[in-house]
């Protein structure tokens, strides 16, 4: 497949952590899963599988209860390219869907995600954040600590904790940063190690973002716990189930 990631975009992946890929799908398909998105979030009570936060709405393994948005999840060319930016085969670790309210939503602190993660050493995750409309600096744009991937000694911090990421490591303050507005249908790829976060949403509209995480296929459960696997019965040092974390080229959609 021809994914569009030239030998230029990988030095800058490899660099900074984090690429802004062009219409990884087309505005008119984000518009559609940008509505199935929020039909899906109206009709899901509190409680259910939806968390309802302060910072942003997140619906986790919403591949598993929607066909239509399973076809985003499980999309050829966002896995490929992930495949690419890695350099090793992956698989699927979980999706969520990001959504910010109108003119209500707080920011998302500085955070790395791989360290969430319930995965012994793995040698490589990133995520594809989609915006699925306009996403300028003021309806919560990603923001991205550009190396800081290679930081390796911070501690677990909260999408809430403005501001613990100064405290633990303060030189990370000074540190180039990257904002990056996206327009519908546009995608980061960034490494699980970066640090980054979102602004909030100031405008009018729904923030709606669908977001695929993939991980090293050869990776490992390492027993933290976790909403995705605690129900699965898993044991330390046991790589992923194929059938519940589908590899890159096993991908196949519903219907």
């Amino acid at each position: 497949m021809d994914t569009g990631i030239s030998e230029q975009m990988l030095d800058e992946y490899r660099h900074n952590g984090i690429i802004k890929v062009e219409q990884v799908i087309t505005r008119e398909e984000a518009a559609h899963y940008r509505e199935v998105t929020l039909q899906l979030l109206e009709s899901t009570p509190k409680g259910g599988p939806v968390n309802y936060a302060k910072a942003f709405h997140q619906y986790v393994d919403v591949w598993r209860d929607n066909d239509m948005l399973q076809s985003l999840t499980l999309h050829p060319k966002v896995g490929a390219i992930a495949e690419q930016l890695a350099g090793i085969p992956m698989r699927l670790w979980h999706d969520h869907t990001l959504a910010k309210e109108p003119s209500k939503a707080q920011p998302t602190a500085f955070h790395q995600d791989q360290i969430k993660w319930p995965f012994a050493k793995p040698r490589h995750t990133l995520s594809a954040w989609i915006a699925l409309q306009d996403t300028p600096v003021e309806r919560g744009c990603m923001s991205f600590i550009a190396g800081s991937h290679e930081v390796e000694d911070l501690p677990n911090i909260g999408t809430g904790d403005q501001e613990r990421w100064k405290v633990e490591k303060p030189d990370l303050e000074w540190w180039p940063r990257l904002t990056v507005p996206l327009k519908a249908g546009d995608c980061t790829f960034h490494n699980g190690m970066i640090m980054h976060a979102a602004g909030a949403n100031l405008t009018q509209e729904w923030r709606v973002a669908h977001v695929v995480i993939l991980v090293d296929r050869e990776a490992a459960y390492s027993g933290q716990e976790h909403v995705v696997t605690d129900s699965l019965g898993l044991e330390a040092g046991q790589r992923m189930p194929d059938d519940r974390f589908p590899p890159v080229e096993k991908y196949s959609v519903k219907g």
